[in-house]
């Protein structure tokens, strides 16, 4: 524990992947396994973004996931089957080409997302 940090952050960072390892499971058991042969989502991935993918979460946070696929009409998919099975909070749904294209995106926001997201699924 580094001299500046909180008695609680050992805590809370076993709590923070104490969570996503459950989100993690929730999209496995949702998505099932991610194989190119599958149409339905082409190799695609999730992210967390937000409070708890930068580590800065409480209770009253929400899960914000962000599906990516080869096309949008499969991201889509992939996002409602995730709200149906109330994975997370809030999902977006882009397709790779913009999800390459957020990295020098003239949005803050869209910026801020790329940069912060961590891969939940597949996982690396």
């Amino acid at each position: 524990m580094a001299a500046s940090e909180s008695t609680f952050a050992p805590l809370r960072r076993r709590e923070r992947q104490r969570r996503l390892a459950a989100l993690r499971q929730r999209l496995r058991d949702t998505l099932g396994p991610n194989d190119c042969s599958v149409w339905l989502y082409s190799c695609g991935e999730a992210f967390g973004y937000g409070s708890l993918a930068r580590g800065d979460w409480d209770g009253f946070s929400d899960t914000d996931l962000l599906v990516v696929a080869a096309n949008q009409d499969a991201a889509e998919r992939a996002a409602d089957q995730l709200m149906e099975a109330l994975v997370g909070d809030d999902l977006l749904a882009i397709d790779q080409e913009r999800w390459q294209a957020m990295a020098s995106s003239p949005s803050p926001h869209w910026r801020a997302i790329r940069s912060q997201a961590i891969r939940l699924y597949p996982e690396s």
